[in-house]
């Protein structure tokens, strides 16, 4: 809970919690969340460096912009892009709301200079990633270095006012595994840091909640105005500002917000928890006529028997899915991942979820890492001799670091 020492003018901001991806935390989550209070810092912005491809096609360096979105962000941002002079990289936010006015002066901000806009948590080099908020990694985030660091998808979010920041950007991002959440806007108060403290709606005086009123009309402009459909606005409204919904694939891409019909985010570990560490891997393609139906696929790879791995497959069914066995292949090697022996379960926003295991020689993977891409095709048992089926073709980026490390920790 923020204690409220200073009350500066009360102001429109959103603000909303961390729920991580329901497929990434074997989560079923229900449609909205009840929030906890914010533990979040003042967002923070630096340059982060990865490896080759560790931000998309291409790209090693990127800014990352984590915390809440308080009162003054888009002045430390504007800032900080004229320090970078011409260099023009991509922003990946970590954020759970803040500030309604400077997240859309963001996302102006952004439009205005052509940046590239996505949804990713950085992980600098010697941050602990179990720890949201630690003391030693916090100020190295704010030291002003260039950091060297890991861009995932897993567990990470771009809620309530973070959203509108995001739009802003021409091209938007939200990447395989991450989530963007909404609600309603609020009246909030900021206390000595710049950070939002929402009001009760019941206390608000007339005044107030015209001026209110005047934010939702100047916000649903915005929405309009940065080319995204006016549902994403009526999808917040509906929810209060004290829970928060995530936004289907499908909502996402009919809203215009990520239209993509295929991506996929690296092969990256996960420490937990629930569970032990893992490597992830997750994938969103869309099916059908239009309109299509977007699904995402989460590959996870955990330590089991000597020398073997445990995968499990969990992907959103559709209804022009086969119940058939899927065929894992690569460099001439193969696996079976058998058809689910129970059926789907309901998922985040009542999406049918089926779970496939094998278990597979850690070689598999060390070898997979060394070629080209991993294919995922029906198996054989369905195969029609004249008719080929297409091949899911993932890459490898990521791969072989998150599989030696996952290696070293399964012969412990």
């Amino acid at each position: 809970m923020i204690v409220v020492r200073r009350l500066l003018s009360l102001r429109v901001v959103l603000l909303s919690a961390c729920i991580s991806s329901a497929l990434a935390a074997g989560a079923r989550a229900a449609p909205a969340e009840p929030q906890p209070a914010n533990p979040w810092p003042p967002i923070v912005f630096y340059v982060a460096k990865g490896e080759p491809n560790a931000c998309g096609s291409g790209c090693s360096e990127w800014i990352a912009a984590e915390g809440t979105i308080d009162e003054n962000a888009h002045r430390r941002l504007h800032g900080f892009l004229n320090r970078l002079d011409r260099r023009k990289l991509p922003i990946y936010f970590h954020a759970p709301g803040g500030s309604l006015e400077a997240a859309m002066a963001i996302g102006r901000m952004m439009r205005e200079r052509g940046i590239t806009a996505g949804v990713g948590r950085t992980v600098p080099r010697g941050c602990d990633p179990l720890q949201e908020h630690e003391a030693a990694c916090d100020s190295l985030k704010r030291s002003g270095r260039e950091l060297l660091a890991e861009l995932r998808t897993a567990r990470t979010l771009c809620n309530s006012a973070c959203v509108y920041a995001l739009i802003g950007a021409r091209v938007r991002e939200v990447g395989a595994g991450a989530r963007i959440g909404v609600h309603e806007i609020a009246i909030s108060r900021y206390d000595e840091r710049g950070l939002p403290v929402p009001v009760d709606r019941k206390s608000l005086s007339q005044a107030q909640l015209k001026h209110l009123q005047a934010a939702e009309v100047q916000l649903a402009r915005y929405i309009g105005g940065m080319g995204i459909d006016k549902a994403l606005f009526d999808a917040a409204a509906q929810i209060g500002h004290e829970r928060v919904r995530y936004l289907s694939l499908n909502e996402i891409a009919r809203f215009g917000i990520d239209p993509r019909e295929f991506h996929e985010s690296r092969w990256m570990t996960d420490e937990g928890p629930p569970g032990p560490l893992a490597v992830l891997k997750f994938v969103v393609e869309a099916k059908g006529g239009a309109p299509k139906d977007y699904r995402t696929t989460l590959i996870r790879l955990t330590c089991g028997r000597p020398g073997e791995l445990r995968v499990a497959y969990s992907r959103e069914v559709l209804s022009l899915d086969p119940s058939a066995s899927i065929a894992v292949t690569t460099r001439g090697d193969a696996f079976v991942l058998p058809p689910p022996r129970t059926k789907p379960v309901l998922g985040y926003n009542d999406v049918r979820i089926e779970d496939r295991l094998a278990r597979v020689p850690v070689a598999f993977f060390e070898d997979a890492a060394a070629g080209d891409a991993i294919e995922i095709t029906p198996a054989p048992d369905i195969l029609l001799p004249d008719k080929p089926p297409p091949a899911l073709r993932l890459s490898l980026d990521g791969l072989a670091e998150s599989i030696g490390t996952l290696a070293k920790r399964c012969r412990r």
